[in-house]
């Protein structure tokens, strides 16, 4: 599984972590996440890899953090 990359959609998970900058905390880590989307990943798709804002219900918290 490509860590980059939302295992719901595919696209793009704006994972800091994934993408090598681990001296910046991934947007995930201040966001609230839909627990209806966890429920959506399989057992093989948890804990591999980040969802993107959009699949996790969280795009009002990434869209309020790029505003700072």
């Amino acid at each position: 599984m490509d860590a980059e990359h939302c295992p719901l959609c595919g696209k793009p998970n704006r994972c800091s972590i994934a993408a090598g900058r681990s001296d910046e905390p991934c947007w995930c880590f201040e966001a609230q996440i839909d627990p209806a989307a966890l429920q959506r990943l399989t057992p093989e798709q948890r804990d591999q890899a980040c969802l993107c804002p959009a699949c996790a219900g969280a795009v009002a918290a990434v869209k309020g953090e790029e505003r700072d």
